[in-house]
């Protein structure tokens, strides 16, 4: 609760902004100087109302930034995962100050996944193809097929906006049926009943008689790690397995994707978009993913929610930190920004590296790990 107290000092009256934060099981109270009164009382709620905000802004910083990670499994040092978790609250808390370049920042972002995840399957569409059909029903393309690949999403969005329950079989399956409407009408909504091979690659998806007892159990791997595991190598991990059963005869890829977004959008992170360009480092991550490790399809996707879904983070961080000096914030609170964003240019740097030697190595070198 943001409340004024008064200050008696020989005679004068001082006004003081308070908030009490919890912080480490200890209560912490912010105060912050409004000047000298006597104030009326419309005075007093006008600068409760104007100053408010800010003082909420930083308990939210404070609370960020003494925020112990208690994840009893990860893959990837605590101190990477830190970071992730770090640009997703600040992402989080700076939307209501720039609240019109968010919503169409995420618009950008539905849209760009939409574009890259069906162009990572062979759609031709461009993205401002895929901007018409989307916003505007306008078809084109040059096949029907092509065309409902990306209107499909626009059904899907709105249901998964709706939608307030966890994974199951039957959220797994309506996703395919959506996403494979007026396009695989007899298969959409079905898991396979035949074996099939996967072009490109020596692995054998499960077989067709055990799909979905496969599929419930990674439903349960997931409903048992979900509160250990770091939302990131979570959703990494569920895209891996999910893509390994092959559970449909097409359109898995789509559907693995669109999982691996529910779950960081259920963790409040931001959608993720594998535009085509990293295709070939995102199929040679499931390549060395097949072998079990996950390291590389980790770092891959950090890196791709770091460069491009947190990129309001380092379009607002100065006019951010012009707002933590106006206000009189804690040095500790600049500090903790700097060293934040400083750790996220570095860890961006290591990211690409690692795509790099991704890149130049064939399948054989990347399955001996020769790309660390």
């Amino acid at each position: 609760m943001v409340y004024i107290i008064k200050k008696m000092v020989k005679g004068e009256i001082y006004y003081y902004l308070n908030h009490s934060v919890r912080l480490d099981g200890k209560v912490k109270t912010l105060s912050h100087y409004l000047g000298k009164g006597p104030f009326t009382q419309y005075e007093i709620e006008s600068l409760l109302k104007e100053k408010s905000q800010m003082i909420l802004l930083e308990a939210e910083f404070l609370k960020i930034f003494s925020r112990k990670l208690n994840y009893k499994e990860h893959l990837l040092p605590l101190s990477f995962i830190n970071i992730l978790e770090r640009l997703k609250e600040i992402n989080r808390i700076m939307a209501p100050f720039n609240k019109s370049y968010f919503e169409k920042f995420e618009d950008n972002l539905r849209l760009r996944y939409v574009h890259g995840s069906t162009a990572i399957e062979g759609n031709t569409l461009s993205l401002r193809d895929a901007q018409l059909i989307l916003e505007e029903d306008t078809p084109a393309g040059n096949t029907l097929r092509e065309m409902y690949e990306i209107l499909n999403y626009k059904e899907l969005f709105k249901f998964m906006r709706s939608y307030t329950g966890d994974i199951n079989l039957k959220l797994i399956l309506k996703i395919h049926e959506t996403l494979m409407k007026n396009i695989d009408d007899e298969n959409a909504g079905a898991l396979r009943n035949i074996d099939i091979s996967i072009s490109g690659t020596d692995y054998d998806p499960t077989p067709s008689p055990v799909i979905e007892d496969e599929i419930n159990s990674l439903i349960d791997w997931y409903k048992g790690k979900k509160h250990f595991t770091p939302p990131v190598e979570l959703a990494c991990a569920f895209h891996q397995k999910f893509v390994e059963i092959h559970p449909f005869i097409d359109g898995n890829g789509r559907v693995s994707r669109e999982l691996l977004n529910f779950i960081l959008i259920k963790n409040n992170y931001p959608r993720l978009v594998i535009p085509f360009e990293r295709r070939g480092v995102y199929l040679r991550c499931i390549d060395i993913g097949n072998t079990g490790d996950l390291i590389p399809f980790i770092i891959f996707i950090s890196g791709l929610l770091i460069e491009d879904s947190f990129k309001p983070v380092a379009t607002f961080f100065e006019q951010l930190k012009s707002k933590i000096i106006d206000e009189n914030y804690s040095s500790e609170i600049s500090l903790e920004l700097d060293n934040t964003i400083n750790d996220y240019k570095e860890i961006l740097d290591i990211i690409k590296g690692m795509e790099g030697r991704i890149e130049k190595l064939n399948l054989s070198e990347l399955r001996k790990g020769k790309w660390k």
